[in-house]
């Protein structure tokens, strides 16, 4: 039989036991890692998706639809291009702006996001389709523009829920 004493030492034990498993699981060092980094390659013409409102600059691209990414330059600058997918352009063609298919392109562009890349991506007056990866980090998401002259075009959007 256990006295008075030994049981509320057994206790004590019990909740030391139990508070160092807790301190264990959720400290920062032994806890699971944070969100992991989701890179996803978009190709041309494939829908990009995105799940929250993402914001850069004066632009707020809204979650809940699905968009074709292009890039369009004109006598203002160039822009990546949030499109509806109903926007389709062959890959690797370029579309001018002032031909009938270019004033229908118009009509399917959601939002433009101003770009500066070190050299001409399209010509003046077209827009054409392009690869984009796209690098989830939480509370920031990265399109990087690949696969044309200027190497590592990077548009940085803080997310928000």
């Amino acid at each position: 039989m256990l006295t008075g004493r030994q049981d509320q030492m057994r206790r004590i034990r019990m909740i030391a036991a139990l508070s160092l498993f807790v301190l264990a699981i959720t400290s920062t060092g032994l806890a699971a890692p944070a969100n992991k980094q989701r890179t996803v390659t978009y190709e041309p013409g494939q829908q990009f998706c995105p799940a929250r409102v993402l914001v850069v600059g004066k632009v707020v691209v809204q979650p809940g639809r699905c968009y074709t990414l292009l890039v369009l330059r004109d006598n203002r600058g160039t822009f990546l291009v949030f499109a509806s997918p109903e926007a389709k352009i062959p890959p690797g063609q370029l579309v001018r702006l002032t031909t009938p298919a270019g004033a229908k392109l118009r009509g399917h562009i959601f939002y433009l996001v101003p770009i500066v890349p070190t050299v001409a991506i399209v010509p003046v007056g077209t827009v054409t389709n392009i690869t984009v990866r796209s690098e989830d980090e939480g509370p920031r998401l990265s399109l990087t523009i690949i696969g044309t002259p200027s190497p590592n075009l990077i548009v940085i959007f803080t997310v928000r829920s």
